[in-house]
């Protein structure tokens, strides 16, 4: 039965140029399997780029990349799998532990390392560990074999942890690097944490950057790549990696435990980057500041990288549609018109109380429909928990009805200012006028209404040959003039 995986090998093999024939001599499959896979992959394509109806495409992107699920598989842990990998893990924290606070008594031994891993649930007897950790300390130095690579081959990718300072407070960021090893180009992004979507987001962002996809890309591994390890040291690799792997036409490879020096050159370029960017500039008022910061420095680093130009020749020329990265949830509408989202509740336009709507999360808004797939709000998304995003907007309705429950509300403590300042300076006592002024007038023109009002002015008052903001309507002044009384000038 074809796995997901060979379906991969199949797809890959045929964007390369490969003849069905060819392909079946290279898998030793049938040669109707791959036809078939093939004719799936050309008709679901061009269903895809046909189509404008967003929510299609991702159906059909899902399809493309689908696969029936590999069967016979043993979840048994053995040592020359993930028992394995956790045990060497161990050794690289206490040598982690040694570069921070120096070498010292604080010794890892064998008898130590068999008790965390019984404790972590590996049935491992301690004769195993100690064997394994003696051969562990008498092994020689390895020699290394200097790698070359042609261009589009290859590309590598790592995680590096940088900490930088951000609104005033110390900051923990995850710094995303892949490279390019024969034209040695770097791509950095850097995220808030490791998950899945900050992990696809980044190889997403690179393909776009570099206007391709290298044939391979070789990962360590980390649990967004290898799902589980399984008798005998097989590795079950993370099937929505091998979705987008599918769609984009790369091979995923991974690295052999504790091997970084077979992913050295991102290795390097990784902290070379991190080095050249945060040395000495450290301090940045917000995440986007820090990332606008980060693309031009780069634009910089990597701006004799001419080789490039050669490489890209060689890339995968990337698919017409972005794969859509968005994690599709469905959410029922609370009585405070709320979704709640990844622990964090954010405001639905008040009409849909009760109702239920759907959710596009990606890695840092959120973009919410309904049932008619109409977008009916987007907030940027939060990362803690129990958080609140609110949208005055959405309360309008609810407003006009209950009056009073505007002054304490939510909704207006998270309003722009200058709605908040509109409504304790001139509107306090006049709620319905107040809703009715920020409903049918655009932050521009509330801005002007609030320099004029500021500056004493009675809107009546207005001359219209007098020179207003850009593109600001003395008509639209003119409507907003007739919610106020007709006093005397406002001081």
């Amino acid at each position: 039965m074809i796995d997901i995986y060979m379906k991969n090998e199949i797809i890959t093999l045929y964007r390369r140029g490969m003849k069905i024939k060819q392909i079946q001599r290279e898998l030793n499959i049938s040669r109707n399997t791959v036809r078939t896979y093939v004719r799936e992959y050309e008709e679901i394509q061009d269903r895809i780029n046909n189509s404008n109806d967003q929510n299609e495409i991702i159906k059909l992107q899902e399809k493309l990349v689908s696969a029936p699920i590999r069967k016979g598989v043993s979840n048994r842990s053995v040592f020359k799998g993930e028992l394995k990998q956790r045990f060497y893990e161990m050794i690289t924290e206490d040598l982690e532990r040694d570069k921070k606070i120096g070498i010292n008594k604080q010794n890892l031994t064998a008898s130590l390392l068999h008790r965390k891993l019984r404790a972590e649930g590996f049935d491992v007897g301690i004769t195993t560990i100690q064997l394994e950790f003696k051969e562990y300390k008498n092994k020689n130095k390895e020699a290394f074999i200097k790698q070359s690579y042609d261009p589009g081959y290859r590309a590598e990718y790592d995680f590096h942890e940088i900490k930088v300072i951000i609104d005033g407070k110390v900051r923990k960021l995850y710094q995303a690097t892949i490279t390019l090893p024969f034209s040695n180009y770097i791509f950095v992004k850097h995220y808030e944490n490791q998950k899945f979507e900050s992990f696809i987001d980044s190889l997403v962002t690179f393909f776009e950057e570099i206007n391709g996809i290298p044939l391979t890309i070789v990962f360590d591994n980390m649990r967004n790549v290898v799902s589980r390890f399984v008798y005998g040291g097989d590795k079950v690799y993370n099937p929505e990696l091998i979705k987008l792997s599918n769609y984009y036409g790369f091979k995923i490879m991974t690295t052999n435990p504790r091997s970084g020096n077979e992913k050295g050159h991102v290795e390097n370029s990784g902290k070379h980057a991190r080095t050249e960017l945060f040395t000495f500039n450290y301090e940045f008022n917000s995440l986007d500041e820090l990332r606008g910061y980060v693309k031009d420095e780069m634009i910089m680093l990597n701006q004799d990288k001419t080789k490039l130009i050669d490489e890209k020749v060689h890339l995968i020329k990337q698919p017409q549609e972005r794969y859509e990265l968005g994690r599709l949830e469905t959410s029922k509408v609370n009585h405070e018109s709320l979704i709640m989202i990844d622990s964090n509740y954010y405001s639905v336009p008040d009409s849909y109380v009760g109702k239920s709507v759907y959710s596009n999360v990606y890695i840092d808004y959120i973009n919410i429909y309904n049932e008619k797939h109409e977008l009916i709000a987007s907030h940027n998304k939060k990362v803690g928990k129990g958080e609140y995003t609110i949208d005055i907007f959405h309360f309008t309705t609810t407003f006009m009805r209950k009056p009073g429950a505007l002054l304490n509300s939510l909704a207006l403590k998270q309003a722009p200012k200058v709605i908040q300042t509109l409504f304790h300076k001139y509107f306090n006592t006049k709620v319905k006028d107040f809703i009715k002024l920020i409903t049918e007038n655009d932050i521009y023109e509330l801005n002007e209404l609030l320099v004029r009002l500021n500056n004493g002015y009675k809107l009546t008052d207005l001359n219209t040959d007098e020179k207003t903001i850009e593109d600001v309507s003395l008509k639209q002044l003119d409507q907003i003039a007739n919610l106020f009384n007709q006093g005397d000038k406002i001081q």
